[in-house]
């Protein structure tokens, strides 16, 4: 009877094991999984067309006009890329404000040579545009599992996509996801200043404009006192 009971109870231990086995090692974990952010919501480096549009009637841009142009040419001058500036042909109110826009580009870096003017039929307003590299980012809302409930602690799915998105819009050069930027020279005298202090055995740390130096230990003791 004992014999029974025993055979019985490791048949129940297997069955409950095997329960855990198909509940925790399943396809999931057995192979590798993406979870950290910048591995689920990876940043890429694609090319897109920046393009504004402004109106091709009236005389002289208005100020939020000339800031919106001002404000794409400072973009614009770091690239190599045309500026293609598009506007209706037979407007003469059109080539006034298609001048006007010219002379805010190159007055804000874009180089004279980079500009294209184009006089289309076919166009109702004057569209300025140029192409450039552009972070981007999978889309965020994968809310397909309940933050609280994860039998493998695991990150949620959505978890760090918004991080990702605010990385991606506020880089200033895209480009640098895909190389690092060479580093400048460096500088040799400050160098040979803080070099020829340590060996003088003098105080060789930067000044820090406004604050207050205190040793490491003379801080320390300053809270044990306390």
């Amino acid at each position: 009877m004992k014999r029974i009971f025993g055979i019985g109870s490791a048949f129940v231990v297997a069955l409950l094991l095997a329960g855990c086995s198909d509940q925790f090692y399943d396809e999931r974990i057995q192979g590798y999984q993406p979870e950290l952010p910048h591995q689920v919501y990876p940043i890429e480096v694609v090319k897109g067309m920046v393009r504004m549009r402004l109106s091709a009637r009236g005389g002289a841009l208005s100020m939020r006009e000339r800031a919106a142009v001002r404000r794409l040419a400072y973009d614009a001058a770091s690239l190599t890329s045309p500026v293609v500036v598009t506007r209706p042909a037979g407007s003469v109110s059109a080539e006034v404000r298609a001048a006007e826009i010219t002379t805010l580009l190159t007055r804000d870096g874009v180089a004279a040579e980079r500009i294209v003017h184009r006089a289309s039929g076919k166009a109702s307003d004057i569209s300025i545009s140029y192409a450039r590299k552009i972070a981007v980012t999978k889309e965020c809302g994968d809310w397909s599992q309940p933050l609280t409930h994860s039998n493998q602690n695991r990150l949620y799915p959505n978890f760090g996509c918004v991080q990702q998105h605010n990385i991606a819009a506020q880089v200033d050069n895209p480009e640098d996801f895909e190389r690092p930027r060479t580093l400048d020279a460096p500088d040799a005298d400050a160098r040979n200043v803080s070099m020829k202090k340590y060996r003088e055995a003098k105080d060789y740390t930067s000044e820090w404009p406004g604050g207050v130096r205190v040793k490491i230990n003379e801080g320390i003791r300053a809270q044990v006192n306390k």
